[in-house]
């Protein structure tokens, strides 16, 4: 009588372990199949705008990922004209990724917008967008801004322009910007002046090389005037050999024998 009482209950154990391992089973699987087809469904507009700030920027940076339809660029426009920071920044991150060039006249709309990174971002969709003449007065405008990157980014992007090299309308402002502090700009500026090819700026990258307060901008502007070819540069790369530091003249030495 024992044994069939035992054998009864680990019968019933049985059945029970069984049945919770199949509805585990069956619910392992459905919540997959539900990641599924989240992961592949395409949220519409109406859905993105009632979502909050955080499911917004990552619906926009999924779009970015991949090939955007005329619903993805919808909700791009929406974040665009979202009063968000993060929203906006977002949505300017896959307009440059995914090259929306309609949305050019917003960037242009952000290169004023007082948050410095939003002016930054707005800036590298026209670097990358707006390389018809129309921004080049836009642009020039950012060379002064506050923030260094967006100023880095501003005399990069304005030798995209074909004809600002032959008119020079910003050569003076660029010249004038020698006195700038933070060094990523400064190599900017220096390849900005090489760039135009205009024997104005020579004297000046000369004369800023007996002002460089470190090597690495020593170097930097050596490296520049070495590009003109010019005999004044040789002359002031011959001195620099004579540096006190091994660094400056191991590059005078290396950069006369590569351009002269």
């Amino acid at each position: 009588m024992q044994l069939s009482k035992k054998r009864y209950f680990l019968t019933v154990a049985h059945a029970i372990l069984l049945a919770l391992f199949t509805a585990m089973n069956a619910f392992g699987c459905k919540s997959t199949q539900t990641n599924e087809d989240e992961k592949f469904h395409k949220i519409t507009l109406e859905e993105y705008n009632s979502f909050d700030w955080q499911r917004q920027v990552e619906t926009i940076e999924n779009i970015a990922k991949g090939n955007s339809t005329s619903e993805d660029e919808k909700i791009i426009a929406s974040g665009l004209a979202d009063d968000d920071t993060a929203v906006i920044v977002s949505a300017l991150i896959a307009t440059n990724q995914l090259g929306l060039d309609e949305f050019l006249p917003q960037a242009r709309h952000f290169l004023k917008y007082p948050d410095p990174i939003i002016r930054w971002r707005a800036l590298l969709v026209i670097e990358k967008l707006g390389t018809d003449d129309s921004f080049r007065d836009d642009v020039a405008s950012m060379l002064g801004d506050t923030e260094w990157m967006v100023r880095e980014a501003a005399f990069r992007t304005l030798r995209n322009y074909k004809k600002e090299r032959s008119e020079k309308k910003y050569f003076y402002p660029v010249l004038f910007k020698l006195n700038e502090k933070n060094p990523q700009v400064v190599v900017e500026i220096y390849r900005t002046l090489v760039w135009y090819d205009d024997a104005v700026a020579w004297p000046y990258l000369n004369k800023r090389s007996y002002h460089c307060k470190t090597v690495s901008e020593l170097i930097l502007v050596m490296r520049e005037l070495a590009r003109t070819k010019t005999r004044e540069a040789q002359v002031r790369l011959k001195t620099l050999t004579r540096s006190q530091s091994a660094m400056v003249r191991n590059e005078a030495e290396q950069l006369l024998s590569d351009y002269y």
